[in-house]
C-alpha cells in the first residue's frame, strides 16, 4: 500500500503538468481560418522550430482570444476554434 501511495505521489505531478505550446510565443498565438491549416502548422512545428507559414494563418495577441466555439481532437491533439475580438468568426488556435 505504501508503494502505491509513493508511486502516485511521484506520477500525479507529472500527469497534471501543463503542456508547452510549441508554435506559440509568450504573448501571441498562431490562429488559422481552417482546422487543416492549424493541423499542418502543428505537425510541421513538431521539431520545436519556429512555426511555418500557412495561407489563412496569422499571429494574434493572446489578449484578443475569447471563448471556445468549437473543439476537435485529431491524433490525440486538441484544437479549439476560439472567438477573436473584432474578428467575426472563430479562428483555430495552434496548440
Amino acid at each position: 500500500m505504501a508503494l502505491i501511495l509513493a508511486l502516485t505521489a511521484v506520477a500525479l505531478p507529472l500527469a497534471v503538468a501543463p503542456r508547452k505550446a510549441r508554435a506559440q510565443g509568450a504573448d501571441s498565438v498562431v490562429a488559422c481560418e481552417t482546422l487543416i491549416a492549424a493541423r499542418r502548422i502543428d505537425a510541421a512545428a513538431g521539431g520545436g522550430g519556429p512555426a511555418p507559414s500557412e495561407a489563412g494563418c496569422r499571429r494574434i495577441p493572446r489578449s484578443a482570444i475569447g471563448a471556445v466555439e468549437q473543439r476537435a481532437l485529431i491524433g490525440g491533439a486538441p484544437y479549439e476554434c476560439m472567438t477573436i475580438a473584432d474578428g467575426g468568426r472563430c479562428l483555430w488556435i495552434v496548440p
